[in-house]
């Protein structure tokens, strides 16, 4: 038996996204060989956005009816926290995007503190 490879269809420079599987690692892939390292002024609708990744929303992200993926009753768990002050390194970088009823999968997020406890806040706090 052999492998059929597997091929992935470009999902190009948007500026919209609608109702598509939006593979993260592809994403920062065809952004950075497009010249830019941050994912900047694209919207995102109904779309499935799948890890692995990590999301660093920068300024002007927003985020309405997602489902934001299985914290396993803890929001805490989808969150990860830079060690260093200034970088992180290995996240992929967003910038004035919206996500519109998206769900997200394999996905975690990183950012500021006040980021970070504004999302757990938002996703209901945690588990007591």
């Amino acid at each position: 038996m052999t492998d059929a490879p597997i091929t992935l269809e470009l999902l190009g420079p948007g500026p919209e996204y609608k109702k598509v599987n939006v593979w993260l690692p592809q994403l920062f892939m065809e952004t950075s060989r497009a010249g830019s390292l941050i994912v900047e002024n694209r919207t995102f609708i109904d779309c499935l956005i799948e890890g692995p990744g990590v999301l660093l929303p920068l300024e002007g992200c927003h985020f309405d009816g997602c489902n934001m993926g299985d914290a396993h009753g803890d929001p805490r768990n989808l969150m990860l926290q830079p060690v260093g002050p200034q970088r992180v390194t290995g996240a992929i970088p967003f910038k004035d995007c919206k996500f519109i009823n998206c769900r997200f999968l394999g996905v975690g997020f990183t950012g500021t503190k006040a980021y970070l406890d504004d999302m757990v806040a938002a996703l209901g706090g945690a588990a007591q």
